[in-house]
């Protein structure tokens, strides 16, 4: 079996179509171009990037559930939906009322862990989940994949619904936009993550 024999059996997708066409927690903050083309529901034009490290990331949520799973603490992979934002919520800590979000790095990215975005997301998270439970604070747990167990970064601060409505008003800017923000991200990294690198500029984007 070759490399691209594996690549096509494991990671491909299905379909060459996006078809989500709600944002989740995760995008706020990041390339507004990507987001206001899943928006607009645009097609697909480049389905194949590379996987690998997002397939890992949801395989190591799955061991952390695996540790977790069975005491009443942990409320584990909550499903929550508010005002149209969908989210799923990693872990909540019953017993501090925290909302929990892992997140898997490398350790030359941890100087600057958190990013906004991912505050936003987090903070996002605690929004949602306030509907269902009272929510304290929120944390960002990083577990750098080439580091060691001394390496992992706690981010932790109080819940705002300040910085969750920041968060969402980024978000409603981006839907009043009539025509497609200006590239955000570099065309190499496009090529290889984005879902809407297009080199022709005619459906999705040609990156920086």
């Amino acid at each position: 079996m070759t490399p691209d024999e594996v690549r096509s059996l494991l990671f491909r997708e299905q379909t060459r179509r996006d078809k989500q066409a709600s944002v989740g927690p995760s995008e706020i903050g990041g390339c507004r171009r990507r987001v206001w083309h899943r928006l607009q529901g645009t097609p697909t034009t480049n389905p194949d990037t590379l996987s690998l490290a997002a397939r890992l990331g949801t395989a190591f949520h799955s061991w952390i559930e695996s540790r977790l799973s069975g005491d009443p603490r942990w409320l584990l992979e909550t499903k929550v939906e508010r005002d149209g934002i969908k989210g799923h919520i990693d872990c909540y800590d019953t017993q501090n009322e925290a909302v929990i979000d892992w997140k898997t790095t490398k350790m030359r990215s941890l100087p600057y862990f958190p990013s906004t975005q991912q505050r936003w997301q987090v903070q996002i998270y605690g929004w949602l989940m306030q509907s269902l439970r009272p929510v304290r604070t929120v944390s960002l747990v990083a577990f750098p994949k080439d580091g060691t167990d001394r390496d992992i970064v706690v981010h932790e601060e109080p819940f705002s619904p300040l910085v969750a409505a920041q968060a969402l008003v980024w978000l409603d800017d981006v839907k009043k936009m009539q025509e497609p923000p200006k590239p955000e991200k570099d065309r190499k990294f496009c090529r290889d993550y984005c879902n809407y690198f297009d080199p022709s500029n005619v459906i999705g984007c040609p990156g920086k």
